[in-house]
């Protein structure tokens, strides 16, 4: 064969074989684009699944929320108090002290032996816990302190109480925040009456200053001698190893948000403290659709409630194995407990209607100043209004109010006797005075039960 043709023979068979590799890779390409779409028919199938809502019955929802909130635990002492604040988020605190004040009474329903002075141990002595704007003003575990940097930083894009105060007067008490700086530098832990005493500055002023402060981060409270507040630098009470860098507005959002989702078990778009952030209505429905796209929060459809509820999918497998009976433990439930926060949904979920009603003028009040909701396993049955007479150790109930009729009488007798003695013991005094119950006989059966 001369070179020609085996030139002629070389060309023919390099096309033959480009042919054949065309075939290939289109047949390949065919074969990948076939696959892609799959996987994006797949995926998108898989989105639908994500996005349809696990359909759950009221009781359920109930016991699930009963569950999350930690009512039936039974944790004990001081590390049992710190477990359930750190499953909780945060703890309202309330200044008001008709009994003792919500942050005990919420954590008296989650530990059984629970007393005021393991919560003021954890806080001010062993600084586990810190005070800061959460729920409002929250017991907040200390491990979250580096995320709080951020709102401390930046108080004027927050609704921050003691900063919008002062603010328009910042300029004219400038000198007067040096110098109280400067105290507690010198000094250490100092309160609105040493302030005043030290720099003859006016105590409404000092005590202003002194939140401010502490409202920006440059303070924490060091201790508390009765109703009187101590403050310190911030930078002195810290735990050594606390992380000193500041995050960025996306990663306290990111953070605040999925805290807030955790402490209130169902989330609802529709409340407006959603993620404990200033975020539109069109914000908080966003931000729940980009999470349920990312597989992170399932829809909930919870029987006989129009609205659509959701829930951490790391709470899911807890929502769907609720359908176990709750003990049928009374609890007297705290005005301000995480359970109620959102009103609107112990509406829907548990058909229980309730309103604080210390704010009201007396004579539009229904079931008394500090009204108190009485649960019973999953259900709230009534109300508990008490008050203490601490001159002369007694605990007056101005009234017991039940609003369902569907229990056991007896059984109900039994735990709601438990609970008070459970209350007594709490507020260390022995001696009780119902007023008034209803039904009226209720009274009897239960001081049977006391006495």
């Amino acid at each position: 064969m001369n070179l020609h043709s085996r030139n002629s023979h070389i060309t023919r068979r390099i096309s033959e074989v480009h042919k054949i590799l065309t075939i290939l890779i289109t047949r390949k390409l065919v074969t990948i684009i076939n696959c892609a779409l799959m996987l994006k028919d797949l995926e998108r199938h898989a989105g639908m699944e994500r996005t349809k809502p696990k359909e759950v019955s009221k009781e359920t929802a109930r016991l699930f929320l009963v569950l999350r909130q930690g009512f039936l635990q039974e944790k004990r002492g001081k590390n049992g108090t710190l477990e359930a604040i750190k499953r909780l988020e945060c703890v309202q605190m309330d200044p008001i002290s008709v009994v003792h004040r919500n942050q005990h009474l919420v954590l008296h329903n989650r530990i059984v032996d629970y007393k005021p002075s393991y919560m003021d141990q954890l806080i001010y002595k062993d600084r586990l816990l810190f005070e800061y704007w959460c729920n409002e003003k929250s017991i907040i575990p200390i491990e979250d302190f580096p995320y709080f940097r951020y709102r401390m930083q930046n108080p004027s894009q927050f609704h921050s109480p003691f900063y919008e105060r002062l603010k328009a007067k910042r300029k004219s008490l400038k000198d007067t925040i040096a110098h109280v700086l400067s105290e507690v530098r010198k000094h250490g832990p100092l309160s609105a009456l040493e302030i005043k005493q030290k720099g003859k500055i006016k105590s409404k002023v000092a005590t202003s200053v002194l939140n401010l402060l502490w409202d920006c981060g440059e303070f924490m409270i060091h201790h508390v001698e009765g109703n009187r507040r101590y403050y310190d630098l911030t930078e002195r009470l810290l735990p050594p190893n606390t992380d000193a860098k500041t995050p960025t507005r996306e990663e306290y959002e990111r953070f605040m948000i999925r805290k807030y989702m955790r402490a209130y078990g169902l989330i609802d778009t529709r409340d407006w403290r959603f993620g404990w952030l200033p975020l539109k209505a069109s914000q908080r429905k966003n931000t729940v659709k980009k999470m349920t796209e990312y597989n992170e929060l399932c829809p909930v459809k919870v029987e006989g409630v129009k609205h659509a509820y959701y829930v951490l999918e790391e709470n899911s497998s807890l929502l769907e194995n609720s359908d176990t009976s709750a003990s049928e433990k009374v609890h007297f439930v705290a005005p301000l407990d995480n359970l109620l926060w959102n009103r609107r949904m112990i509406s829907e979920v548990f058909d229980f209607n309730y309103s604080w009603e210390v704010y009201k003028p007396p004579e539009k009040r229904i079931y008394g100043y500090y009204a108190m909701p009485i649960l019973y396993g999953t259900r709230f049955i009534g109300r508990l209004n008490p008050k203490l007479d601490r001159q002369n150790s007694k605990m007056i109930i101005n009234s017991i109010v039940l609003e369902e009729k569907d229990f056991d009488r007896d059984s109900l007798v039994g735990e709601l006797a438990a609970a008070l003695q459970r209350f007594l013991k709490l507020h260390d005094v022995s001696q009780i005075n119902i007023e008034k119950t209803q039904p009226k006989d209720l009274k009897h059966a239960l001081m049977g039960e006391l006495c």
